[in-house]
């Protein structure tokens, strides 16, 4: 299982640190929530947090933009060091248009979907993105329960990438232990993200554990 550990629960006052930890017990991706108070009820981090995490480590990482006019900032992200663009389905924006733009920078584009968005609506962008991240908790803080629906979600989702377009990778992002990694394993994801839970104890162990499931 690839594991892309969510640096917003990092500690900050030794982030470098926990960085390469993280990159030595095997962290395939970081994954950065940035949240604008708007489209979800919490701030966290922008440009200068990528772009400062850029150069600590040369791994993939992934802008996970929670905020209502991503059409406006993506490129700031992707100037700063993200290599993966994620987009909220739920958000307004134009496709074409930033597909186009993020190929041309040589940069892979994912779009997410919330708890109560079906995965049918995928099914007009799957040819075009590199990565589906299905939600398993509500976006907008970290530690929240993992939603129980979240699996046939991902089987759904699977059976149709399957079908038209089995290049795109699943991801998924909201609760994720070692429990319920296994759950998202077993319905098909590739790749999980996982804050608290890594973040929270033993890094290396935690990381090792989720690779392994």
């Amino acid at each position: 299982m690839k594991v892309s550990p969510s640096v917003i629960s990092c500690k900050l006052e030794i982030l470098k640190e926990q960085i390469l930890e993280s990159v030595d017990a095997g962290a395939d991706s970081f994954h950065i929530d940035i949240m604008d108070g708007n489209f979800v009820p919490n701030l966290t981090v922008g440009a200068d947090f990528i772009r400062a995490i850029r150069k600590v480590t040369d791994i993939t990482l992934e802008a996970h933009m929670m905020i209502l006019d991503p059409e406006k900032y993506w490129k700031s992200f992707a100037d700063s060091g993200a290599d993966i663009l994620y987009f909220h389905y739920e958000t307004p924006f134009d496709f074409d248009s930033v597909h186009k733009r993020i190929k041309e920078m040589g940069k892979q584009i994912g779009m997410v979907i919330n708890p109560d968005t079906p995965v049918d609506v995928l099914k007009n962008f799957l040819t075009r993105l590199d990565m589906v991240l299905i939600m398993s908790v509500y976006p907008g803080f970290s530690g929240q329960k993992f939603i129980e629906s979240t699996p046939e979600k991902i089987r759904e989702l699977k059976e149709i990438i399957d079908e038209i377009a089995p290049h795109v990778r699943i991801e998924v992002d909201g609760g994720v232990t070692d429990i319920t990694g296994r759950l998202l394993k077993e319905s098909g994801a590739d790749i999980i993200v996982s804050a608290s839970y890594i973040y929270g104890g033993n890094i290396r162990e935690r990381i090792g554990i989720l690779k392994n499931i």
